[in-house]
């Protein structure tokens, strides 16, 4: 059995409300062995033998037909996470602001063209593509920035962790 992470698309910002318990006793009602949450914004680490788009849809149907929560759940194992931190185009950046960098992950592989994304960081933002996920640094913070708000892009077709949460995680699903 490897572990997994599942990373829940924009819980607990913007008024979509879930408690790590419900999202716990969710995952351990699927059969998901011995589940964990990291922080209070939808991630986390569980046992399965199962294939992670087989995970995604069950955990996004359990959580709608449980809980009322329209989500998009995101699966990733210990060796997709080691690629996506190995990958890192911006390996200063996040030593020095880890906080700063966000992994976008995805459904799919990023667009080959990132012009649609490009033209709103009008902050010193940095985007790249990475495996299955985009990397966006934000010398002034997301908090603020017109990329980390902009819609109709691909950074929305996703949900993005800070640096610090990516290593959590990968740290989690060892074993």
């Amino acid at each position: 059995m490897r572990r997994v992470a599942a990373l829940l698309r924009a819980v607990n910002v913007g008024g979509v409300k879930l408690l790590m318990s419900d999202f716990r006793r969710v995952l351990a009602g699927l059969g998901y062995e011995d589940p964990e949450t990291l922080v209070a914004s939808g991630n986390a680490v569980f046992g399965t033998d199962r294939p992670a788009a087989a995970v995604e849809a069950a955990v996004k149907s359990a959580l709608a037909r449980e809980l009322g929560l329209a989500t998009e759940v995101f699966v990733r194992d210990h060796a997709e996470l080691a690629a996506v931190i190995a990958a890192n185009p911006f390996p200063d950046f996040a030593r020095e602001s880890p906080s700063k960098l966000m992994a976008v992950f995805l459904a799919d592989e990023p667009p080959q063209d990132l012009s649609p994304l490009e033209r709103w960081a009008t902050a010193g933002e940095m985007i790249a593509r990475g495996p299955r996920c985009l990397y966006i640094g934000y010398p002034e913070g997301a908090g603020r920035s017109k990329l980390a708000n902009a819609r109709g892009t691909p950074a929305t077709a996703g949900t993005a962790r800070n640096w610090n949460t990516v290593g959590k995680l990968h740290a989690l699903t060892v074993g």
